[in-house]
């Protein structure tokens, strides 16, 4: 299996995971991305930009971390925005369909930390999860995707 990550699991590793005491973390990621396993869409990188940490020096740094959007992910970007015209608000959520849509293209697993948010919700305040049961895309978390690896520190 192959997986996409969201720009919150990169995050969440810095935050709660830095690579100064969890080296073996880092590695395992790096190799996991050398490996083809994991990758992460071009628009999800680029909201790494907006931090100011090491991340995306990180993530550039590393060959086939970032994979470039191609017209059929652009497409069913398209169709997620004419579905949810809500969801994407300014810098809200801007990645996320570019996410799903990535996901779906090469058949790969999202790693998320959104939940999923019950029925009936509002487009404004949907998540990652609930859009990509649409397309047929699965969701895991960072501990499924550590799980799935047979990855222990």
């Amino acid at each position: 299996m192959t997986y996409t990550l969201d720009t919150n699991i990169l995050i969440n590793m810095e935050r709660r995971y830095p690579r100064e005491f969890f080296n073996s973390l880092w590695d395992s990621m790096e190799a996991a991305v050398v490996s083809g396993d994991i990758c992460m869409c071009e628009v999800a990188q680029k909201e790494l930009d907006l931090g100011d940490d090491d991340l995306p020096a990180w993530v550039k740094g590393i060959p086939g971390f970032v994979c470039k959007s191609t017209d059929e992910e652009l497409a069913t970007v398209a169709a997620i925005s004419a579905a949810h015209p809500d969801w994407v608000q300014g810098q809200k959520n801007y990645a996320d369909p570019f996410v799903i849509a990535h996901a779906k293209a090469d058949n790969e697993i999202i790693v998320t930390e959104e939940g999923r948010k019950g029925p009936n919700t509002e487009d404004k305040n949907q998540k990652i999860p609930n859009i990509a049961d649409e397309h047929g895309v699965a969701c895991i978390t960072f501990f499924d995707l550590l799980r799935a690896q047979g990855w222990k520190f």
